[in-house]
């Protein structure tokens, strides 16, 4: 078994900041450049319940949203296992003032790291 390498970490890091500096900012263009163009996300929330489908959603989301200049985060890398990994990111205070988890797993595709599949949960 060989031993991830710190670039890795790093590189993981830096795609989700992109995902967390598009939800601050409210710019999808910068938050797309973190994902998949197929990624898929799905989670319940208080209002709707359960929600899937196409990332499409995350953009239709921020579209209404807008910017979350006070948004707080933490991003914990729970695993990296060559071209596969899991991160975990806690996000208070949203557009909304609502406070989410995200599990989202990345691909390294083409010797890039990208989000495949959010998972998320809003906090009641």
């Amino acid at each position: 078994m060989s031993k991830t390498a710190i670039k890795d970490y790093d590189e993981i890091i830096k795609v989700v900041n992109k995902y967390i500096e598009g939800l601050i900012s409210g710019n999808k263009e910068v938050a797309k450049q973190a994902f998949h163009k197929d990624a898929t996300m799905y989670g319940y929330n208080t209002t709707d319940g359960f929600l899937g489908g196409p990332i499409q959603n995350l953009w239709d989301f921020m579209d209404k949203a807008g910017s979350a200049m006070d948004l707080k985060s933490r991003v914990d890398i729970l695993d990296v296992e060559g071209t596969i990994a899991s991160v975990r990111i806690s996000l208070e205070n949203d557009a909304y003032g609502e406070s989410y988890t995200d599990f989202q797993q990345l691909l390294k595709l083409d010797g890039e790291w990208i989000i495949i599949s959010k998972l998320f949960h809003l906090h009641s």
